[in-house]
């Protein structure tokens, strides 16, 4: 007896979630189907039901990483851009927050570059839309260019930096 549909729905977010946590924790080359599906707790076979490669679960992956990050960067900012700003930069530096999606803008940014164009134009679109969220927050356009480009900065480099004092100073000089 086949699968009903929303079964096969929950099935594709499961793996699509568990795919955006590794991707972007380790990039699209040091991932691999079994590993998105021993993570979603599937067969290698239940891949092919909802994806036609690695890039095509990559490309949808980055939109579901986005939006597991704002819902988890978001969290107690209805204070605006300072606490929300505050929260970008502790994403990764904040044990507390380390379960949480963070940004795939920022981690994935020297990833992105090496992917085919549709991958390009969805970190794209994502890039956008975290600017226009910014510009919600009662900043202009090049105002919210500027921070997204200095947050987002500041989060990859404070991930690759192992200097915990210099992350530290980073992240402050970085903060409103």
């Amino acid at each position: 007896m086949p699968w009903d549909v929303k079964h096969k729905t929950k099935s594709k977010e499961k793996i699509l979630i568990c795919a955006a946590k590794l991707f972007v924790e380790k990039g699209f080359d040091a991932v691999g189907i079994n590993d998105v599906m021993k993570s979603a707790n599937m067969t290698r076979g239940a891949f092919y039901a909802h994806f036609k490669s690695k890039a095509d679960l990559y490309n949808q992956a980055l939109v579901v990483a986005a939006f597991e990050a704002r819902e988890s960067i978001t969290q107690g900012c209805d204070q605006g851009f300072a606490s929300l700003q505050h929260n970008y930069l502790k994403q990764g530096q904040d044990p507390s927050l380390k379960d949480n999606q963070q940004c795939p803008i920022a981690l994935l940014i020297s990833d992105i570059r090496q992917r085919e164009p549709l991958v390009r134009e969805t970190y794209e679109k994502v890039f956008k839309g975290f600017v226009k969220f910014i510009e919600s927050q009662g900043l202009t356009e090049a105002e919210a260019l500027k921070e997204a480009a200095t947050m987002i900065g500041a989060v990859a480099l404070s991930e690759s930096l192992t200097d915990k004092k210099l992350v530290e100073k980073l992240l402050a000089a970085c903060q409103g």
